[in-house]
């Protein structure tokens, strides 16, 4: 049987993730140094998943003691299956064989499924812990970033960090 996940530890998936997510995209910056536009942008995007990183450590920090609900089982079994998506778990996750990642195409695609994985996943955290001030500017920062991503892939235009309003 699976232990269940708590918001203590699916915090700590989160730190892991954006540490992991950093580290993704420094790669993904350094295999497309050649590029001054997608180097740019992976190199923000890994800047900001270590400032994310930041914040979820501090958050992790704040975390009351966890207490026993009737609905506890269900919200854990919730941010189980989001920790579980594709990009966690899955044969075509984005950290899979990343350093296969030869293509302009493929990069953004693997940046763009880390986005849209990490902001369901934070959105299952703020379905359960409700409303908090760090937690919900990751989550805009998220947003941002999954929308940038994909502009650059429809428009190659270029990205500006989480400053980026567009």
């Amino acid at each position: 049987m699976v232990e269940s996940l708590t918001l203590r530890k699916s915090i700590e998936l989160a730190v892991a993730t954006e540490k992991n997510g950093a580290a993704f995209y420094k790669h993904l910056a350094e295999e497309f140094r050649d590029s001054k536009e997608l180097h740019e942008m992976f190199s923000i995007l890994a800047s900001d998943e270590v400032t994310h990183e930041v914040e979820f450590r501090a958050l992790l920090k704040k975390l009351p003691v966890e207490k026993e609900s009737a609905d506890r089982e269900e919200n854990y079994q919730y941010l189980t299956a989001a920790s579980m998506s594709e990009f966690f778990t899955g044969e075509k996750g984005a950290f899979k064989d990343s350093e296969q990642i030869r293509t302009r195409d493929d990069a953004l695609a693997r940046a763009f499924a880390l986005e849209k994985a990490t902001l369901f996943y934070y959105h299952a955290i703020k379905d359960i812990l409700g409303e908090h001030e760090t937690l919900d500017a990751i989550i805009k920062a998220e947003k941002n970033h999954l929308v940038s991503v994909m502009k650059y892939m429809i428009t190659g235009a270029k990205m500006r960090g989480l400053s980026d309003t567009w």
